[in-house]
Order: C-alpha cells, then structure tokens, then sequence
C-alpha cells in the first residue's frame, strides 16, 4: 500500500489504492538548546507536555507503519492533554477518517502555526497549500523547508512525495534516496522507491525494496501489501495473492483492504464473481467508513470491467448513500462524478450529464472549505469539457476551456495542470488536430489508461497504426486496477484484434 503525498481530494476515486492523507513525520523535542537543533538540523516540535510527546511519537512510530487506525488514539490523547499541540493535529488530520475531520484538525493545526518552530509552520501550511490545491505556496514551503533542513530525512521524503505524485518518479527517487543516505534503516522510504522503480518499469529494483522493507518490518502488513500489489503488476497473480493473504494474517484490522488486492488479482484472472466475494469480505470486515466505501468502488469497477453499466451505477447508489449516512460529502460528490464518467465512456453522455449536474448541486449546497470548493469547482470545469467534447459541443468545449486556463493557471498546480492537458488532447482530437493533441496528451506526466488510451486514437487517427498499438497493448497488459483500467481495457484489446 502506497502512502502518498496529499493529493487533491477530486481525484480520491480514480486513485482509491493510494492513502489521500498528507505524509509528514517530524523528529520531536521538548527544550533543547538552539545550538544542538543546529547541530541536529531536524525539525523541531512544540508540545508542553513530556506525556503527550510520548503519546506523539508512539501515535508517529504507528503511523510511518501505516497503522493509521492504530495512531489515531495516540495523536488524540497528545491532543487532550496539550490543546496547542500544532503538529499532533497534523498528524490527526492525516491518520483517517474523512475529509471532515481531515479539515478540522488541519484547521486547528494552521490556528496555531504561527506559536510554533518556523520549521513546523511551513509543514503545516505546505499541507494547506497542498490540500487546497495552491501549487505556488506549496512550492514555496517545500523549498524552504528543504533549504532550511536538507539533513531531516522526513523533509527529504516529503519532496520525494511530491514528485511521485506528480508522476515524476526519477526526480522522486533522488528525495527518497537521499532519506535512506540519512537513515538506512527507515522503513518506509524503502516502500516507495519500490513503487517508484514499479512504475519505471524496473521490476527486479522494486523487488529488492520491497523485500528489504519486509526485512525492516517483518511483523507489519504494508510491506506484503506493497510487495503484492508489484507482483499483481508484474502478472504473477498466485504468487501476489500468496502476499496478500500474509498482509491480512499480520494485520487484518489495518490491512483488511488487501482483500481487495486479492480481489483485484481475480479481475484479471477474469474470475469477477470470486473478486467480488473478496471485495465483500473486505466490505464485511471493513474497520471504518473509509474501508467500506473503498470496498464498494471495487465492487462497483469490477461490474465495469465486466460490461454490466447498470450494476455498477446502482453499486455507486449504494456507495453514495453510505457516504451520506457517514456525512462524507466528499465521497458523495466523487460518486456522482464516477457515475457521470461510466456513462460518457459507455456511450451515453446525456445520462451522464445528469450526473455532473447533481454533482455540481451538491458542490454549490455542500458545506466544504474554501480550499475544498474551489478544488471541486476547478474540477467540474475540466468535466464539463469533457462533457462537451464527448458529446460534439467543440465550440462550448473551447470557451470552456479557455476560463479553465485561467483559472489553472493562477492556480500552478501541476496535478491541475495535467488533468487540463488531457481534456485538451480529446478535445483538439475531436477537432482532428491529432498532433496538437498528442502534444498535449504528453503533457500528462505518466498517464493513464484514460490518456494511453486517447492518445493511441490520435495516432490512429492521423495514420501512425504502429504507435497506437503500442498503447492499445500497454493498455491490454496493464495489471493495475482501477476505474480507468476497467473503462478502457476491452476497448484496446478489441484495437488489438483489428
């Protein structure tokens, strides 16, 4: 299991393997002296209480385990004892929950920012700024929190996050390199420099990761979650399903969910009826909200892959009025705009509209942060276009997408940024620009099925068959799950048989 950098919460659903809560582990003091944190060069934290920093680094040591269920009771009693402690609402904020609670404790956390280190204040605001989706002030804070600490190995794997999760993994793996250069025997840099190399395609490095993180922690579950999940990738599914099984046997309250990676593996064996058991017994034996609803949008992907639209539209009602009963809002809106993205894909852009148009009502009557709403806002822009373009609108789509510009623009956030360039490329495809629109799909960072899949329809489309095969089989043998795999793969393989 991966455990990402915030990401912006519009993209939860499509990426629902990925932990969406911050990653910042802090070295903690109580009163040293100014001379021996510059000889230390790590990241100061303010508690007033020797009992609640115990609590703190307790909570801290659980939570870089990826035991978020079990960290939350440590941060929260931190909390109960010393109200101002800044950093033990980060970490709250960051363990689980929901995005109400993820808001609440980053707004108590950036209440008191300014009565902390500098060092802990630009932590909290580079959350912030992540959080809302304002890539200039998080650029910002990351610089200076990396110029200010290069030595604190948690600050160099904040900015390895950053860029894994912009999808530039040779930058991120210099950031995760240079925090096991400053403590080997940290665990979880090891975890990602294993999806790092995974999703660079160099399988035996990831596996050497993996396994040297399994060394590290061999009675915690991650690491056989993650080393799973590369098997699964790598097409060795019995073997995949052989780690899964360890993860839940070490842990099977913090990593019920790797039934679903077990699940997952029986997609692509094309067994759907014995992934669904298992993505119902992860549904059963889920400890939270948050799992049963990660339960229901496998379930729902499964039906998508297997060609049964209806099904998964209904198992997305279900999921939606699970997250209303819960007060999730944020897993409301991403329901509807699931359900929109199936029908446009699936051929029926007008029911898919009704769907943006509910999500759009629930974006205006929500009550959200204003980081939150204008995320959501930016988002629903950028779904329009694709509406429009899906559905022959190209001169709307166009001025749609002229206001989004600007609006991402003043924004620079790369994830944003990205997203836009992949709306442009269907658009000016549609228009028959095929080389303005590969242009732009290569704009997309790594990509995905969606933009493997698009770009293969420009090359086609302007005569180049080699390079869009190329892709259609990418997609064909892409072993990673997940709403865009299933929406996209039959139609490659079908490319494929032409």
């Amino acid at each position: 299991m991966k455990m990402d950098f915030l990401c912006s919460t519009k993209r939860l659903e499509t990426k629902m393997k990925t932990l969406k809560y911050g990653f910042f582990i802090l070295v903690i003091f109580m009163i040293v002296p100014f001379n021996l944190l510059a000889q230390n060069k790590e990241i100061p934290v303010t508690t007033s209480s020797k009992e609640a920093l115990k609590l703190f680094l307790d909570g801290r040591n659980k939570y870089e385990n990826i035991e978020f269920l079990a960290a939350i009771p440590f941060f929260e009693k931190a909390i109960q004892i010393d109200a101002n402690f800044a950093l033990a609402y980060l970490y709250r904020a960051q363990s689980g929950g929901g995005n109400t609670i993820f808001r609440q404790n980053l707004d108590k956390a950036v209440a008191l920012a300014n009565k902390v280190s500098d060092g802990e204040k630009y932590m909290i605001l580079n959350v912030q700024a992540s959080a809302d989706g304002n890539g200039q002030k998080e650029k910002e804070s990351r610089e200076w929190l990396l110029k200010n600490f290069p030595s604190d190995k948690r600050v160099q794997l904040m900015a390895g996050y950053y860029y894994f999760n912009i999808g530039d993994n040779a930058n991120a793996l210099v950031y995760f390199t240079k925090a096991i250069e400053l403590d080997k025997n940290f665990p979880l840099p090891y975890n990602i420099i294993g999806y790092c190399q995974s999703a660079l395609n160099n399988y035996q490095e990831a596996e050497k990761a993996f396994q040297t993180y399994i060394k590290l922690i061999p009675n915690n579950g991650n690491p056989y979650d993650s080393y799973g999940e590369l098997l699964l990738k790598m097409g060795k599914f019995d073997e995949s399903i052989i780690q899964y099984k360890k993860a839940v046997e070490k842990d099977p309250v913090n990593f019920a969910g790797s039934l679903a990676g077990i699940g997952n593996n029986y997609i692509f064996k094309g067994d759907y009826e014995t992934a669904r058991k298992y993505y119902q017994d992860y549904y059963d034996k889920a400890p939270t909200a948050g799992d049963k609803l990660t339960a229901l949008f496998w379930k729902a992907t499964s039906y998508v892959h297997e060609g049964k639209v209806e099904n998964a539209i209904k198992t997305f009602d279900e999921y939606r009025a699970l997250a209303e009963k819960e007060n999730r809002v944020t897993n409301a809106i991403n329901s509807y705009t699931n359900q929109a993205w199936i029908l446009i894909e699936t051929g029926n852009p007008t029911e898919g509209k009704k769907y943006l148009e509910k999500q759009n009502d629930l974006i205006g009557t929500a009550k959200l942060s204003e980081g939150d709403k204008e995320n959501y806002l930016t988002g629903s822009m950028m779904a329009n276009i694709y509406f429009l373009t899906a559905n022959g609108e190209l001169d709307k789509a166009l001025a749609e997408s002229e206001k989004c510009k600007q609006k991402v623009e003043s924004r620079k956030n790369p994830g944003e940024e990205m997203e836009l360039n992949s709306v442009m490329g269907m658009l000016e495809t549609q228009k028959g620009n095929y080389d303005k629109a590969i242009e732009y799909f290569s704009k997309t960072g790594t990509g995905g099925p969606m933009q493997w899949y698009y770009t293969a329809v420009a090359y086609d489309k302007k005569g180049d068959r080699q390079n869009a095969l190329k892709l259609f089989e990418k997609i064909a043998k892409w072993n990673v799950n997940g709403l865009d795999l299933a929406l996209f793969r039959k139609r490659a393989m079908e490319e494929l048989k032409k």
